[in-house]
């Protein structure tokens, strides 16, 4: 700006001099002097918005550009979302499906309500797809291979693999004695707890409850003492479920000294939920008790579970 005020006033100057030469005013000089820098001015100031317009330009295009890159990119995921339903859809069994009865060309449409049993059921329900599946048993689970590509009327659509263990609950329990006992009827309590998952097992009662309908297994170990004596004296002792006997454990002697007789029983039982098993000494012979000292052990699991009685599954 100071190059430029120091250029008019040259100008000026030199106008000056000229004007004395040839005649021209040294007003007129002024006005075309400020009216040239006027001018200049306004070019000036068209450059800068046009300038400003310009940058404003860029700035949309730029906003478009990543606008119509986004929008391609909803596109394709919006195309990648309908493959995936599409494809859910196509897999998804179905409720309702044609299937051949006996062989013949005669399509019933029938509806499976209830857990599926039998390789033919599942496809009722609309599976196609050959392997193995569970299928409702008897009081248990079966694992089966089916060949959908047979008809169902052909050993090979379905065969029996094995059986898939399933239980609701965890059951199992391991007690013992640690002092002796000389009660008869009674069931007889324990009072060092070894294990005892899911509670089924109380030590005071000496009770166990089943918690589920299943196959249990019970198992008992002890020792009795047995006083010397000249003529034969008996220990016995019984497995009780619901006030019934259903084993019994027995040990005798006779000595001149006393003795330490073992005895043992296991079962394996079929209980109902909220049967009820314990132990009793039966008979009792004179100076003979059930030896503590962690000799009298007890202990019992759940083998399989009638998962459909418990769970209440048709």
């Amino acid at each position: 700006m100071a190059r430029y005020l120091y250029s008019m006033f040259v100008f000026l100057l030199c106008a000056s001099k000229m004007s004395s030469t040839y005649g021209f005013s040294w007003n007129k000089q002024l006005q075309q002097a400020t009216g040239n820098h006027n001018k200049i001015l306004q070019l000036e100031n068209r450059d800068t918005r046009l300038e400003a317009l310009e940058f404003k330009v860029q700035q949309h295009d730029e906003i478009r550009e990543a606008l119509t890159s986004k929008v391609f990119e909803l596109e394709a995921k919006v195309q990648q979302q309908q493959l995936l339903l599409d494809a859910l859809q196509n897999a998804k069994p179905r409720s309702h499906c044609q299937s051949v009865v006996n062989g013949d060309n005669d399509n019933k449409s029938r509806a499976v309500s209830a857990m599926p049993a039998s390789c033919a059921d599942l496809q009722v329900m609309g599976y196609d797809l050959n392997g193995f599946y569970s299928v409702m048993g008897v009081g248990k689970m079966n694992s089966v291979y089916c060949d959908f590509t047979k008809p169902s009327s052909e050993s090979g659509f379905q065969q029996l693999i094995g059986f898939t263990e399933i239980k609701s609950v965890s059951t199992a329990f391991y007690v013992q004695r640690s002092s002796s006992f000389t009660q008869i009827n009674t069931p007889i309590p324990f009072q060092v707890e070894r294990l005892n998952v899911g509670g089924a097992m109380n030590l005071t009662s000496g009770i166990f409850t089943a918690p589920v309908t299943g196959s249990y297994f019970f198992c008992l170990s002890g020792t009795a003492y047995i006083s010397e004596s000249t003529s034969r004296l008996v220990f016995t002792i019984s497995l009780y479920m619901n006030d019934n006997p259903i084993a019994y454990g027995y040990a005798d002697e006779m000595s001149t000294e006393y003795q330490y007789e073992t005895f043992s029983l296991q079962s394996t039982l079929h209980l109902m939920k909220g049967d009820q098993v314990w132990l009793q000494i039966s008979s009792i012979g004179t100076g003979v008790y059930l030896y503590g000292g962690l000799f009298t052990h007890f202990n019992g699991w759940l083998l399989q579970e009638d998962i459909f009685q418990s769970t209440n599954i048709k």
